[in-house]
């Protein structure tokens, strides 16, 4: 049954996603689905991966749990809907796992020159804030949470994914089995172009999921290794977040191709005379 429901939702993303679908009641999900796995399974066949980013691996056995709020008020529903309910979970994590991975170290390297440059101004709270944290990211094992304007921007965060949440089921009751989870027709950067073949879609939406899972990883990987060396992690690994002009070997490069020039440029006005008027005519 798990292999006939993945089948069914990746028919279903490689055909929608990242497009607007056209608005269709949602009279009986489970109905259709069902009536459309036999058909699926043969124009497929039993090895089908066009789910992006389906490796099989579920050791856990989540995709066989109705863990979703949805199941509390809907009790056995089909395994096709669950399964789709989780792929949505896991893009809009993945979402906002990319996001703080990138937050995170640059809101480090810039605090302090941001700080500095607002106790000029007399205000400290900035600076408060990386006292009390050590230079190192809020969070609840950091702490700091509390502290200058970090509970507004947390409550902020929250309105803003709740209206997320809010938008999804509302496009989930609009658009019935077409619903493409994370399919918000969101892509002002057309990064993935009109007309795309089911190829392309399924390839963007693969790449998109990996970059995710990798960015959960790595936010997890800096509240582990912050909560560990109390430092931030943009100094206990400075290596991955300097720039590669900035690095030792590379000026090091630098300097060993560019000596001639730099002496040069240390030779005085009087010496470069001198030379020039041994020069024969």
């Amino acid at each position: 049954m798990l292999r006939q429901t993945t089948i069914i939702a990746a028919i279903l993303a490689s055909t929608h996603a990242l497009m607007p679908s056209a608005p269709s009641r949602r009279s009986s999900s489970t109905t259709s689905l069902r009536s459309s796995l036999a058909e699926v399974e043969v124009a497929a066949g039993p090895s089908c991966d066009l789910l992006p980013a389906d490796y099989g691996f579920d050791p856990l056995r989540l995709a066989d749990k109705d863990l979703h709020l949805f199941g509390a008020t809907e009790k056995n529903r089909d395994p096709a809907a669950v399964l789709l309910d989780y792929r949505d979970s896991e893009i809009r994590h993945g979402r906002l796992a990319m996001l703080a991975a990138l937050a995170w170290p640059v809101q480090e390297l810039l605090s302090p020159a941001i700080a500095r440059a607002a106790n000029h101004q007399g205000l400290s709270g900035l600076s408060d804030l990386l006292t009390a944290t050590g230079g190192r990211s809020p969070s609840v094992l950091n702490g700091g949470l509390e502290m200058t304007t970090v509970p507004l921007f947390l409550a902020a965060a929250a309105v803003a994914v709740g209206a997320l949440d809010m938008a999804s089921l509302r496009l989930r009751d609009e658009q019935g089995d077409a619903y493409v989870p994370g399919d918000y027709a969101f892509d002002p950067l057309r990064l993935l172009p009109q007309g795309a073949s089911p190829e392309a879609k399924l390839d963007m939406q693969t790449k998109e999921i990996n970059n995710g899972r990798l960015a959960m990883l790595a936010v997890l990987g800096y509240v582990a290794e912050e909560a560990v060396a109390k430092a931030p992690v943009t100094e206990v690994t400075p290596q991955l977040f300097t720039p590669f002009f900035a690095a030792p070997g590379f000026l090091e490069h630098l300097d060993q191709y560019f000596a001639v020039a730099s002496a040069a440029q240390r030779i005085s006005g009087d010496e470069v005379a001198r030379f020039f008027e041994n020069v024969p005519n």
